[in-house]
């Protein structure tokens, strides 16, 4: 690993292939318990596991190709005709292989390339099929309501927020001061590591699903990757850790540290996701940029594009599986035209029904805890969507910005604060003038 030495608690382990189940669906009309009862109880769904697949025809489910036979599924009522969220929006027609989730907002990255796609696996994913069970991904009967659990049958409900207790206080390192070991420097890239922090705050819940990643327990030293993005360092650059020999070292980062006056979680896993991580095929390492397409050094970072946190969601997600790109993250871009209905279906398919956030990368200009008035700059940022309340009035959208006080002071801004914005607020500053769009 370029650049990082790395003391994680299995973090660098190898898994096999994607494993996949197909889940029988639930009956979609089961009706509604009666007033004091709560929900009926369900028959769990068959799950087979193993194999990879095709998707199915329509009104069929997905077919084993490999591994046990084709399980026999539950006959089941069709569910309400879903609208399938608009994964495949792109600036040209798709590629007949898959689709490529890019767009002229995110500056070109030709050292981290994002792999195409399966177009089948994108069709599942857009209807809402692929799915969390019991740590497990599925792929859903046809004839099955996706807005309903497949392990409980009941509908995923009308607000939600994931327990935020750990997640609240990631928190990115601050661009000076101490480390974790006490070791000073001063480091202007690690003000621009958002995109790191709402990838690691969408892992955690990974690790609490399925034991993956290391969020909580990764540690090591970590430095500024130039040399393997092929650039000099920067001069003025950052000043950090050296060895006795004088080379860069870094500076050290763990599961937790009070070095900035409260108990801040997963930095070590924030700056390996920022400087250390390298999917395959990526001739760099780390989620941010460090350099322009023409070798030149970046200092501070610009940070990193959707595509990038895309990649790395799905390959820390899936454990560096084999088939990893096709895991569980896809993209919708800003220009969609149902850009507000597709953000809340994907978050309350995520968060709601398989209890893990959405990220957003989107313009500061439109978050309330950025709101500073005329002075409120636009930037580009990511925050996870870890909460939604459709009951609300207006609804609203739950996020974490790891981001925390000292980066932006502005209007009451605090560490470890959940911010809540209407959902209508969220689609217009993930459409302004350098948003993105969202990863789910």
């Amino acid at each position: 690993m370029v650049g990082a030495l790395w003391v994680g608690r299995g973090r660098l382990s190898v898994f096999g292939s994607v494993g996949l189940v197909i889940v029988s669906a639930v009956a979609a009309c089961s009706p509604a318990p009666a007033p004091g009862q709560g929900e009926k109880a369900s028959p769990r769904p068959s799950v087979v596991a193993g194999g990879s697949f095709a998707a199915g025809t329509t009104g069929t489910a997905a077919r084993m190709v490999t591994g046990p036979p084709t399980p026999t599924l539950v006959p089941t009522a069709a569910g309400p005709i879903f609208q399938a969220i608009d994964v495949f929006a792109t600036p040209s027609a798709a590629p007949l292989h898959g689709a490529l989730p890019t767009d002229q907002v995110d500056a070109p990255a030709p050292r981290r390339p994002v792999p195409a796609h399966s177009a089948d696996w994108l069709r599942l994913k857009a209807a809402g099929r692929i799915a969390l069970v019991d740590g497990k991904i599925a792929v859903l009967d046809a004839a099955a309501d996706p807005l309903r659990n497949p392990a409980t049958g009941s509908t995923a409900p009308a607000a939600f927020t994931l327990d935020t207790t750990y997640s609240r206080w990631i928190i990115e390192p601050l661009g000076d001061g101490a480390d974790a070991k006490g070791n000073r420097f001063t480091d202007q890239n690690l003000w621009n590591l958002c995109e790191a922090g709402a990838t690691t705050t969408a892992l955690y819940y990974w690790q609490q699903l399925t034991g993956r990643p290391d969020v909580t327990g990764a540690a090591g030293y970590f430095v500024d990757p130039y040399a393997a993005e092929g650039a000099a360092w920067p001069s003025p650059g950052p000043t950090v850790v050296r060895s006795s020999s004088g080379a860069r070292i870094g500076t050290y980062w763990s599961g937790t540290d009070t070095v900035n006056g409260y108990t801040a979680h997963a930095r070590g896993y924030i700056m390996y996701i920022g400087m250390a991580m390298q999917p395959p095929d990526w001739q760099s390492v780390g989620e941010a940029v460090y350099a322009d397409a023409n070798g030149k050094p970046l200092y501070p970072t610009i940070g990193a594009p959707r595509t990038n946190i895309q990649v790395a969601l799905n390959w820390e997600a899936s454990g560096h599986a084999s088939g990893w790109a096709d895991y569980w993250y896809a993209s919708v871009m800003r220009f969609d035209p149902t850009a507000a209905r597709d953000l809340h279906v994907a978050v309350t398919l995520d968060v709601g029904r398989d209890g893990v956030p959405v990220v957003v990368e989107l313009d500061t200009h439109g978050l309330p805890n950025w709101q500073a008035g005329a002075a409120t700059p636009h930037i580009r940022h990511s925050v996870a969507i870890v909460g939604y309340d459709n009951t609300a009035l207006p609804p609203t959208y739950t996020y974490i910005d790891t981001c925390g006080r000292a980066c932006n002071k502005r209007g009451g801004n605090q560490d470890g604060q959940l911010h809540v914005i209407p959902q209508s607020q969220m689609v217009a500053a993930m459409q302004d003038t350098v948003g993105s769009g969202f990863v789910w």
